[in-house]
């Protein structure tokens, strides 16, 4: 540990000279601020607040007191001092419930029990004082329920027994996310991150991306850098609460445009306590999926205990927990593979296919190109093709001769792809009944230790291992996702005076995920070494060639992606530190935060790509050519070679500094404003003294080519990395201080927030802000540049044969690579490089200036209201279109038209993107009482964005439209029911105890979720504005109404509706015009508690997900031009019926 210290320390000693004058100038600015207002107030992301005001029967301010508050809990007390104005406040408190107790001389005793204290949440509780003797006690209970006065921040707090109690599929919390307004789960999510057990959800916050959220686990990041989920997901019984925070008022909260889901887990108390479980599902009692002839095969259990209590009764506490995870669901996956007849050379039900080795140049339009079609005797034979592969005579037909089939081709398809099957779903004819299998090992602990009555720690520790096996989306395939890792948190508070505290919160998360995908019973040596020499011979791979099967990309047919990956994808190290003082009416927030954060990958895999454009006519690109065709001519449009080592990216420090006044105008009025600073610093891959250091990056917007260092030239270094030719190439940079990603030092965030107590259960609130994206693109976009020019370990292309055949890429060696000797890099410099996704070196990271105004309403003392709308504007969104090509449509060569020639097409992220979000979101909240406790989400909102990719030179006007997160209404709907046969007073309970007893303990839970459904546009394939890309980019010319009034599975949208624009120009139809099946589902549990002793419950649970078997279809295929598949659905957007069993020891 030792070690691990000085490394970070030395660590940031080197970060250069510029971040640190930065830090200063800020820090300076922050100090000024903090002068004006002699006050600070720590961080309150992962606990609570308690605020008040002592009056007497007069309505004056009571300044000599004592307030005390005691976790009921645990016994632990904490006391503070009353400023002049009679305010106090005690902060940094672990939710749970507490007693306030204030003594004043000449006054009654006060006591006010079971006052709930949640996460990142400030209750006001002023007490008015009676005149009489201390020794006198006037105890009034809390009410459950209590308006916000402190804060204009919005959030919903789901407590712990609805995270208990609600059914959720699999036992995962982020099924409840959507009890928040403002949360839409466009679905499950979480592959490539860290693998959730259960039914794992990745919300859209308030319009924003699913990949800017925060998520936070006892104050600790618990991001992936890699996905942008979560790391690990907590066991449910360890969850105390969480709350989603969104637009808040206050600076502490940074670094995410959505919000932050905030988790804080159980503690240990006085008590010892904990629970047993086993939750069991198979498919004896499931629903069949419409799609499927018979029910998945299934065996899911999960099981697990967690137990707490005292090391040292009011001092020292624990808490443990291990969950077990373990499924074996049988596949049934739809897929197409090439039938005999195309093996044979019929494609017959393809778009018309065209003769590449016939294209000539066309004498009436100079610069554009002709082919002849395929053509066939009038007996339907195909023409023998002549030496140079043309035909003579004959008419168009859907045959290849079979002397012009790729024999490697044949032999790819043979060995490989199973023969076809009759599935009954058009479209497909292939079927996988593979199984997935997947055992997650889950475990936890966390110590909490008031060491003094001013210094207390809490410490967890949280790590998981899940192994995932699944098809690789073929028969005889598999795909191996494995990720194993921990999150470890400690917080530390120092309470220097009562009205003046300091906290560290320390946090690491570190998780490892392998990811390998083969052929299970493939001879690698005798048919992939003979044949694709170039895919072998690598650092790993099958076989003692150690040899990768190419993935065949072909178009809408089954492809397995044989190869094999390790990343680091999240190791986080975060400390936050934080001061709090209070004077008067004044509570400043001042603190600083701090993360050094990379990802590491390692690559093998080999691709081959094949698409209609080879066999198309290049002037009718929109409905000819067939990649399949394609694929069995041997000629491919590209390839793909990646063999990296392990390469680290050299760590990144995110910074934050904030300050921030809590300013109690009033005991009506409470104002909020601060101010956020916050460094982005993208990361660069690769390090210092390694090969890897070496690898370029495109800057697509200034026309070069970036690379961190020279290598030296390869005639003195022998090996690549190196410069081939001694110089750099034209275009070719070395990035100023050998950084390609350029940090951002404008991100200032200011905020401001009210809260108006317009009568005693009525609040106004309202509040503006900025936010800065500082963790999304961070550490993703660098792995982009793995082993690239001057490097050799990656290469590849998408460009090949476009035009005319190019011997030199051919499905046998697509990149013509040499075989039998060291890869070196490309004499001709980097700019042969396609494919690949790049980042613009000198991007901003994004920001959201955000609002809400609302009203929030007490009705009695369990039920809240509130009422809101909300806001926001994003600039700088990260996009990605392809740029590169031509920037307008137009005949002839494109590449006259482009800014760089010499730069091929290529997706480019860049910080053009803008989103727009408005809202009206209403909540309802009744707390426990009288056996009933529940939560209403709305919400009613329009998002938009400008996100498109047919015009990227021209987005502001041409890619405006409806975002992928719009969901126009969404409702939530939770509760909780004890049911009241057998208690005590109850009408329906009997005079016999025994009766009472049998009849009792039953208790009713459901989640009722209902939204719009997703928006959705149509595209076709073919460079019809001849752009010179090889993408689906088009859109189609609008010319009917794509709405029907009846949709069905082979026709949800009217495909007539749409035209093939006219050649030399861009379609009409603009994003997303058409919405996709609403989804509404039920989920029920029913429980039975049967009492063993005084502190043991026994709970049998029955539980049903959509419960109705309500089914909400997906989205239908959207690419125009496939006979007989466009416009169908394939697929749900719900689960079926599904039921579980469960039973837990409580004691």
């Amino acid at each position: 540990m030792r070690q691990t210290i000085l490394r970070l320390w030395n660590s940031m000693r080197r970060q250069d000279a510029e971040a640190r004058k930065a830090a200063l100038r800020i820090g300076v600015l922050l100090g000024v601020f903090l002068l004006t207002v002699p006050v600070l107030s720590h961080a309150q992301i992962n606990t609570g607040a308690i605020v008040g005001r002592l009056t007497d029967p007069s309505g004056a301010v009571v300044v000599n007191a004592k307030v005390t508050l005691e976790n009921i809990a645990t016994g632990i007390k904490d006391e503070s001092n009353v400023t002049p104005t009679g305010d106090f406040a005690f902060r940094g408190l672990t939710p749970g419930m507490y007693k306030l107790t204030v003594v004043a001389t000449g006054f009654n005793t006060f006591e006010e029990t079971n006052i709930e204290v949640t996460v990142a949440t400030t209750t006001n509780r002023d007490v008015h004082l009676t005149l009489g003797a201390t020794t006198t006690a006037v105890t009034v209970n809390a009410s459950a329920v209590a308006v916000q006065t402190a804060s204009s921040t919005l959030g919903t707090v789901v407590g712990e027994r609805q995270v208990r109690d609600l059914p959720l599929n699999g036992r995962n919390f982020t099924q409840l996310l959507v009890l928040t307004a403002g949360a839409a789960s466009p679905g499950t999510t979480g592959i490539w991150g860290n693998p959730q057990a259960g039914d794992y959800r990745q919300p859209s916050i308030n319009g924003q991306d699913t990949n800017s959220t925060g998520w936070v686990l006892d104050g600790t990041n618990n991001r992936s850098n890699f996905s942008g989920g979560i790391s690990a997901a907590p066991v449910i019984d360890d969850i105390e609460e969480f709350k989603v925070v969104s637009h808040s008022d206050s600076v502490e909260y940074g670094g995410f445009l959505g919000g932050y889901v905030n988790v804080v887990t159980k503690s240990g108390t006085n008590q010892f306590h904990g629970a047993a479980w086993e939750f069991l599902r198979n498919d004896k009692l499931d629903a069949r999926n419409p799609f499927k002839p018979n029910v998945n095969p299934l065996k899911q259990n999960q099981f697990g205990a967690n137990l707490g209590g005292p090391f040292i009764r009011n001092k020292a506490f624990f808490f443990g927990s291990y969950q077990g995870f373990r499924q074996h669901v049988g596949s049934t996956a739809l897929y197409r593979v090439p039938t005999p007849a195309m093996m044979a050379g019929d494609f017959t039900g393809e778009n018309p296919i065209y003769n590449i080795f016939s294209t000539r140049p066309d004498p009436t339009n100079p610069g554009s190109y002709i082919r002849d079609p395929f053509k066939c005797d009038a007996a339907g034979i195909p023409i023998v093709p002549n030496a140079e592969g043309t035909q003579t005579g004959g008419t168009a037909c859907q045959k290849v001769p079979t002397s012009m089939l790729n024999p490697q081709a044949l032999l790819y398809a043979k060995t490989l792809f199973p023969a076809p099957v009759n599935t009954g779903v058009p479209g497909t004819n292939g079927i996988d009944t593979a199984p997935q299998i997947q055992n997650q090992d889950f475990f936890s602990g966390r110590g909490d230790y008031q060491i003094t009555p001013s210094h207390s720690v809490s410490v967890r520790v949280t790590h998981i291992d899940s192994p995932n096996i699944s098809s690789g989306g073929i028969i005889g395939s598999s795909f191996l996702r494995e990720s194993f890792g921990y999150n470890m948190g400690v917080n530390y508070t120092y309470t220097i005076t009562p009205n003046t505290i300091f906290h560290l919160n320390f946090g690491r998360t570190w998780v490892n995920l392998h990811l390998s995908s083969k052929w299970n019973n493939l001879d690698y040596d005798s048919v992939v070494y003979p044949n694709w020499p170039w895919a072998c011979g690598k650092s790993s791979g099958f076989g003692k060639h150690n040899c990768w099967a190419p993935l065949m990309a072909i178009p809408a047919f089954a492809q397995v992606n044989n190869f094999d990956a390790h990343v680091g994808q999240t190791n986080i190290w975060e400390a936050t530190p934080n001061l709090d003082r209070i004077e008067g009416r004044h509570y400043l927030k001042f603190g600083f935060t701090f993360a050094r954060h990379r990802i590491w990958a390692t690559t093998q895999r080999a691709f081959e790509f094949f698409d209609y454009r080879q066999t198309a006519d290049l002037n009718n690109l929109g409905s000819t050519g067939s990649g399949v065709a394609s694929f069995f001519l041997g000629i491919p449009s590209g390839g793909e070679i990646d063999d990296t080592a392990p390469g680290t990216q050299q760590p990144s420090w995110t910074w934050g500094i904030y300050a921030q006044d809590q300013f109690k105008v009033s005991p009506k009025l409470t104002i909020n404003y601060g101010l956020r600073w916050d460094l982005y610093n993208p990361g660069q891959y690769g390090t210092p003294g390694t090969t890897n250091y070496y690898s370029g990056h495109m800057d697509m917007l200034k026309g070069t080519y970036l690379i961190p260092a020279d290598p030296g030239p390869c005639s003195t270094v022998g090996h690549a990395p190196c410069i081939p030719t001694g110089a750099l190439p034209a275009h070719v940079l070395v990035a100023p201080n050998h950084k390609i990603f350029k940090k951002v030092w404008d991100n200032w965030a200011p905020r401001v927030g009210m809260a108006y107590r317009l009568k005693p259960n009525t609040v106004l609130r309202a509040g503006i802000g900025r936010y800065y994206d500082t963790w999304g693109n961070a550490d993703v976009a660098v792995v982009q540049s793995e082993g690239l020019w001057p490097d050799s370990k990656a290469v590849a292309s998408t460009l090949k044969n476009r035009i005319f055949f190019d011997p030199t890429a051919t499905l046998a060696n697509p990149l013509n690579i040499t075989i039998g000797q060291a890869a070196q890099p490309d004499p001709n410099g980097p700019f042969d490089i396609s494919g690949r996704q790049w980042m613009d070196p000198d991007i901003k990271n994004a920001f959201v200036d955000q609002w809400n105004a609302g009203v929030e309403q007490q009705l009695g003392s369990n039920t809240m209201m509130e009422v809101d709308y909300v806001g926001s504007r994003g600039m700088r969104i990260p996009v990605t279109p392809t740029l590169g090509a031509a920037t307008v449509p137009g005949p002839g060569d494109p590449t006259l038209r482009e800014i760089f020639p010499y730069i091929a097409p290529s997706p480019n992220t860049v910080d053009w993107g803008r989103n727009w979000y408005n809202a009206l979101q209403a909540t309802v909240r009744h707390n426990f009482s009288h056996g009933l406790s529940y939560s209403l989400a709305y919400t009613w909102s329009k998002s938009m964005d400008i996100n498109g990719n047919q015009q990227p030179y021209n987005l502001l006007h041409a890619e405006k439209a409806v975002g992928g997160n719009d969901f126009t209404h969404v409702l939530a709907i939770g509760g909780v029911y004890q049911l009241p046969f057998g208690q005590t007073g109850s009408k329906l309970a009997t005079s016999s105890r025994a009766v009472n007893t049998i009849i009792g303990g039953w208790q009713l839970n459901g989640i009722l979720q209902g939204s719009s459904g997703t928006p959705y546009g149509v595209f076709f394939c073919g460079d019809i504005a001849n752009l010179g890309r090889s993408d689906c980019y088009m859109r189609p010319n609008l010319v009917g109404n794509p709405s029907v009034s009846n949709p069905t599975l082979t026709g949800w949208f009217n495909t007539n509706a749409f035209a093939t624009p006219a050649q030399y120009t861009y379609g009409n139809e603009g994003r997303n015009i058409l919405r996709g099946d609403g989804l509404v589902n039920l989920d029920l549990s029913l429980f039975r508690d049967i009492p063993i002793h005084e502190r043991f419950k026994l709970q049998f649970r029955f539980e049903t997900f959509n419960s109705t078997n309500t089914v909400t279809w997906g989205n239908p295929v959207t690419q125009l031009g496939i006979s007989g598949v466009t416009g169908h659905v394939y697929g749900t957007r719900s689960t079926e019926r599904q039921l579980q069993f469960a039973m837990k020891l409580y004691f």
